[in-house]
């Protein structure tokens, strides 16, 4: 598939060099090639980079995406923020922390351990002492309910 979509390209910029006109290369290549065509809209950004000098018919490399670098400055301060405000959200930690969005989303869930519940962060797992705190409550409360 590759290979078809080189040849296309190179067909494009042949018919551009000769100065053809977009929409007269996208109909000539469309009675050749039919279903196979490249689409509309890619003849015409192929047509306007070849008009800017480009030579290579292949694509070029791209990057892969960055990876996500969390100093642990951040991560405090974001939990400093959410044991402030549990309401807080992710934008609003990230506004405030100057990061962006997909790095407080990263940094929440899975280096905190937050997770959201009816509409407040909370751990999502809890230390044996809120454990206990939590057991201790809810049979006092039971207690005093049946006296």
């Amino acid at each position: 598939m590759d290979s078809a979509r080189s040849a296309q390209r190179a067909v494009i910029q042949f018919l551009r060099a000769e100065g053809k006109h977009a929409s007269q290369i996208y109909r000539r290549m469309k009675e050749v090639c039919g279903e196979q065509c490249l689409a509309r809209c890619t003849i015409f950004r192929w047509c306007q980079r070849y008009e800017v000098v480009r030579v290579n018919i292949k694509d070029l490399p791209r990057h892969r995406q960055a990876r996500v670098v969390i100093k642990s400055v951040s991560m405090s301060a974001a939990d400093d923020l959410i044991r402030q405000n549990r309401r807080t959200t992710t934008c609003e930690i990230a506004i405030e922390l100057s990061i962006c969005k997909g790095t407080a989303h990263h940094i929440i869930p899975k280096q905190l351990g937050y997770g959201k519940g009816c509409a407040q962060w909370v751990p999502k797992d809890l230390s044996e002492n809120q454990k206990t705190a939590r057991g201790e409550l809810d049979t006092s409360a039971i207690q005093q309910f049946l006296h």
